[in-house]
């Protein structure tokens, strides 16, 4: 097993995926950080940048784009960069339609997580709303959710935020932290043990940077003030990178997101909503969308204060996103269904030669 890999997560599990791509000249290795045409892989002997699109990882026939906390193989040409030739299977992956309205495509944010921490600030309004579509991705990544709240000696009411927080978690577990104070850090600490990587997702200004450096014990990410106009952060990360902690645990800190729009979500937002879904189990009509159909259970909840009016049109909005994208998706194979059969008419034509025509 190799030690000098042991800090970024490298276990028995890590070690079978690896043997299991059969490449001999290869060495094993964990992406720290992606940037655009290479990425950073933490090896046994150091931090090389590796590229997953030159000569060597297309001579391999890489198959996918390695994203932060990825595993991967990694080998030397004899020249001076090294290429990514396979990504282990991952067991866990964050991910978000790509925030480009012209595209639409996945984009995986991180992989190999245990526990995801959706992060929000204590010190402006919180935004349920916000809380339920990252709680959804979180879920959606197969890692265990956690609601994390920062900043809590700048609460103008700690305890409102706090039960606002907890109603829009859905029984998620919430955390209430202060770096200043040290309140609640212990509490993160102890989610971080060896082989396991905790990520931290949420927007700019909500404190993730400062939570790290308080969790390893030193300013290993960059922090800045939150402008004073709208309460937004700057971005002092600026990508996806893995911290190891001292003692055991990896912290994946991100850049703050502008928007995470959900990427095939529906058992996300199932779990993440479930106390709506429960209720729907008891609609007439298996295909109710609780709007003006009789028997349904979900508004007559809602009229009885068994469920929260916003929490339900919280849900509404998803289901209708992630509707909105089947049907994107729909339209995007027949479009490529229809040029497969225009190109295939065509080199039936050529083969034909004129002759035959």
């Amino acid at each position: 097993m190799p030690d000098a890999l042991l800090p970024f997560g490298w276990d028995a599990r890590v070690a079978a995926l690896f043997a299991s791509l059969e490449s001999p000249d290869a060495v094993p290795g964990r992406v720290s950080r992606v940037d655009r045409g290479s990425c950073l892989v933490a090896t046994a002997d150091g931090t090389v940048r590796a590229s997953a699109f030159g000569a060597v990882a297309r001579q391999a026939g890489l198959v996918g784009v390695p994203a932060t906390g990825d595993w991967v193989a990694v080998v030397h040409d004899g020249g001076d960069d090294p290429g990514v030739v396979g990504i282990l299977p991952r067991w866990s992956a964050i991910s978000r339609k790509d925030p480009d309205e012209r595209v639409t495509a996945e984009q995986v944010l991180a992989a190999n997580l245990d526990v995801v921490a959706v992060v929000c600030s204590l010190d402006r309004p919180i935004g349920q709303n916000r809380i339920e579509r990252m709680l959804a991705a979180a879920w959606e990544s197969r890692a265990s959710p956690l609601v994390v709240l920062t900043k809590a000696d700048l609460a103008p009411d700690l305890g409102q935020a706090v039960d606002e927080a907890e109603a829009a978690a859905g029984g998620v577990t919430v955390v209430v932290t202060s770096t200043m104070a040290g309140d609640g850090v212990e509490e993160v600490r102890a989610l971080l043990r060896p082989a396991r990587t905790l990520a931290l997702l949420g927007p700019s200004g909500a404190g993730k940077s400062s939570l790290v450096n308080r969790l390893v014990g030193d300013d290993v990410q960059s922090t800045g003030a939150v402008r004073e106009g709208d309460a937004r952060g700057r971005h002092t990360t600026t990508a996806r990178q893995l911290v190891p902690v001292p003692g055991g645990g990896v912290l994946l800190d991100t850049p703050g997101l502008r928007s995470l729009p959900l990427w095939e979500a529906d058992a996300g937002v199932a779990a993440t909503f479930d106390d709506v879904e429960e209720a729907a189990a008891g609609c007439r009509f298996r295909d109710c969308r609780h709007e003006q159909e009789p028997g349904c259970a979900v508004r007559a909840a809602v009229k009885g204060g068994g469920l929260d009016a916003r929490r339900v049109e919280s849900y509404h909005k998803l289901i209708r996103e992630l509707d909105a994208l089947e049907v994107r998706q729909d339209e995007q194979a027949r479009r490529a269904q229809g040029r497969r059969g225009s190109k295939a008419l065509r080199e039936v034509e050529r083969l034909k030669g004129p002759r035959d025509r």
